[in-house]
């Protein structure tokens, strides 16, 4: 009993809380974050303009990483990971003028919206559980790294409340 005691006073304090990890900052064309728990190295996607303030049709999200685990540096993803992992396909929307269908490569059944809410401004929106279309802030994956393949058992998507600084938790229980 004891042990089970020290261990849930510790598990708090172990790596993967979201709690422990930095918050990027959000710079002029920041849509939102990924991280994971196998380090605190994150994710950052931005908005990719024209010069005329309009979305770039044919890529209009750019990802790269900040990597805290090396000093904060930033580097691209690899064509790996955009194939295969973090990168995102996007879809014009129909009838909708600057808006995409957007989804991570590596998990199609979450389902978000890019759209341009002002010249060299957009947002990505989540449809929540109860189909309320919500500003995306982040999401944090939960992975297993225990098998040869990592895998993703839990993703916490974090939703901005309108007209607060607070967020929304929802989870995303993955089969």
């Amino acid at each position: 009993m004891n042990v089970l005691l020290i261990f849930l006073s510790i598990l708090p304090f172990c790596k993967g809380e979201v709690a422990d990890y930095p918050i990027p900052d959000k710079k002029e064309h920041h849509l939102f974050y990924i991280q994971r728990t196998h380090n605190t190295n994150t994710v950052v996607y931005e908005a990719n303009f024209k010069d005329n303030g309009q979305l770039n049709e044919e890529e209009p999200i750019l990802a790269y990483w900040i990597l805290y685990e090396k000093n904060g540096q930033t580097e691209p993803l690899t064509r790996m990971e955009n194939s295969f992992a973090y990168g995102v396909k996007h879809k014009a929307r129909e009838n909708c003028s600057n808006e995409y269908d957007i989804h991570l490569v590596s998990y199609k059944n979450l389902k978000l919206i890019l759209k341009q809410v002002a010249p060299f401004k957009a947002k990505v929106f989540f449809q929540s559980k109860n189909q309320e279309e919500v500003s995306l802030d982040h999401i944090f994956i939960h992975a297993n790294n225990a098998g040869l393949w990592t895998k993703v058992d839990l993703l916490e998507v974090y939703t901005n409340l309108p007209n607060s600084d607070k967020l929304k938790k929802e989870h995303i229980y993955i089969d």
